[in-house]
């Protein structure tokens, strides 16, 4: 029988759609402050990025 959880990702789920970044503050507080200059969020720029980074590698991605 598989676990309950209470809360959360149902267990044996696997942790699909978030990619965690670990970034030293003074590079995190940088890029923020670059695109609130921009008026950008970071989620779409970094989704941009890996997008990007994809085809670049001859990837083929639906976006």
């Amino acid at each position: 029988m598989k676990k309950v959880s209470k809360c959360g990702r149902p267990c044996g789920k696997i942790k699909t759609d978030k990619i965690e970044v670990c970034l030293k503050p003074s590079i995190k507080n940088q890029f923020m402050e670059l695109l609130r200059k921009e008026g950008k969020q970071a989620s779409p720029e970094i989704c941009n990025m890996i997008i990007n980074y994809i085809h670049s590698k001859g990837g083929d991605i639906d976006v």
